[in-house]
């Protein structure tokens, strides 16, 4: 477990010296992992420290899309920010999942990053 651990960071931290980042502005990174051989990363997920909606980079067509708007759950992370926010985030292939924690209406939120389309529903919590 802790080689396990050890290897993350390792990773995070060559993943950021190689695009120039400064890990100090980042709440959360991740780029998509499970790739077809010798092929790059295509989408990159990130949460600035002085930004809480969620960012993703399409590498291919290099451009960001700026999710701050919850579907239609009327939540936003700019607007209800620090009353809500993104926990339990996984990027797996081509799907960014999370919760979108909200005391008064917790949502399942899921970004489709080939069509940049999220889609929310809610938890029942």
């Amino acid at each position: 477990m802790i080689k396990h651990v050890v290897l993350f960071f390792v990773f995070l931290t060559l993943s950021f010296s190689s695009f120039g980042l400064d890990i100090s502005n980042y709440r959360y990174y991740q780029i998509n992992k499970d790739l077809p051989n010798g092929k790059g990363p295509f989408y990159v997920v990130y949460i600035k420290t002085n930004d809480p909606c969620v960012f993703v980079d399409k590498i291919k067509d290099k451009t960001t899309h700026r999710f701050c708007k919850m579907g239609d759950s009327e939540l936003d992370l700019e607007k209800n920010h620090p009353s809500i926010y993104p926990v339990l985030m996984q990027l797996f292939g081509s799907r960014f999942s999370f919760v979108v924690a909200a005391p008064w209406n917790e949502q399942q939120c899921e970004i489709y990053l080939p069509r940049m389309e999220l889609t929310c529903e809610p938890t029942g919590k």
